[in-house]
């Protein structure tokens, strides 16, 4: 049995442009995730970082083949997902759930807790009669931190940290061996946020689970984490394992990315220095050449124009970038400031 569960390589998922604004185009494509190549092994926690319009969460959905692929290959637990048929795909999809973004939404309202949770059991039938069923949605309010009392009752009479454990007693139903956390905290206090952070973790260590952890919350993501994977316009361009991605960044960007997180130490959060990074993110529909980071760079040198750098290793063993700088100069130390770049204060 290989030790990885989920595989992408070469996935790409493009949509057509059909319109700018008022004017109508005809044509072009936009490149939401662009090659993509991605290991998830058994039982770890990927967190998968980047900032919003990078392609997390179209990627997240296309592993578990809720939006078509374009190109490339997925693979969960050694089959390839584009090629499987429907009685396939519905196998596999009760061995993977989703936790959505946004826990209100992503629940019926005029559908009880117990209807919810239940949902998955009858379609994939998990139990058979009414009181099996009912004794298993117990079971999953349990294990998510509520009181089975609660379950005839609907969406609105909950919080939106309750309501996120409605929607993580849900994805469990089906008893899954993958999950996909979509944002699954950014629509919570932060309170209620590491509450939800500390239930996955405890999910995690007792069912077994392997999760992909999608995230702009760079510190959630090093707490919850075994490995990071960094995501820039529609491309994994660092991934390796949390400690060492956070604390040692081999990738222009994700240093970057690093320096924007608050230290809880006011000496040290005055005394460093900010990366703050020139111009725009580029359209998905209009990738640059080359190295897809160089508008932004503050390292651009001849090759990055004109070759797309793959990942390779980088740092410490299991660390992988993409980034010209590796095998040739090497990173420029961060006490170093490259033209191209501002530094602020934090203070």
């Amino acid at each position: 049995m290989s030790d990885v569960l989920v595989s992408a390589r070469g996935l790409e998922v493009h949509f057509p442009v059909r319109s700018v604004g008022l004017r109508r185009t005809g044509g072009g494509v936009l490149r939401a995730v662009d090659g993509v190549d991605l290991d998830i092994h058994r039982g770890e926690t990927v967190g998968l970082v980047g900032e919003s319009g990078c392609g997390k969460s179209t990627l997240g959905n296309a592993l578990l083949r809720l939006v078509p692929p374009t190109g490339g290959r997925i693979t969960f637990d050694g089959s390839d997902v584009t090629a499987l048929d429907r009685r396939g795909l519905k196998e596999m999809r009760r061995r993977a759930g989703m936790v959505f973004q946004d826990p209100f939404a992503s629940l019926d309202p005029r559908r009880t807790v117990a209807q919810t949770v239940a949902e998955p059991l009858e379609v994939h039938k998990l139990r058979s009669g009414r009181r099996e069923r009912a004794a298993r949605v117990g079971e999953l309010l349990e294990m998510v931190g509520l009181d089975p009392a609660v379950a005839s009752r609907y969406p609105h009479e909950f919080s939106g940290g309750q309501r996120q454990r409605v929607g993580i007693a849900r994805a469990l139903a089906g008893e899954p061996d993958f999950l996909v956390c979509d944002e699954a905290i950014a629509s919570l206090d932060v309170s209620v946020q590491a509450q939800v952070l500390n239930l996955l973790r405890r999910l995690q260590r007792q069912l077994g689970l392997t999760l992909l952890f999608i995230s702009h919350d760079l510190s959630a993501v090093r707490h919850l984490s075994d490995r990071i994977a960094v995501m820039y316009l529609g491309r994994v361009v660092e991934v390796g394992p949390a400690a060492t991605v956070a604390s040692d960044p081999q990738m222009p960007y994700t240093q970057a990315l690093l320096s924007a997180v608050p230290v809880p130490h006011p000496a040290r959060e005055r005394a460093r220095q900010r990366i703050v990074l020139r111009g725009d993110v580029p359209s998905p529909s209009a990738v640059p050449s080359g190295c897809r980071f160089r508008t932004r760079c503050p390292y651009v040198f001849e090759p990055c124009p004109d070759v797309d750098p793959a990942l390779q290793p980088a740092g410490a063993p299991g660390q992988l970038a993409a980034c010209h700088l590796h095998g040739v100069v090497g990173i420029p130390v961060a006490d170093d400031t490259p033209e191209g770049v501002t530094t602020t204060p934090t203070s």
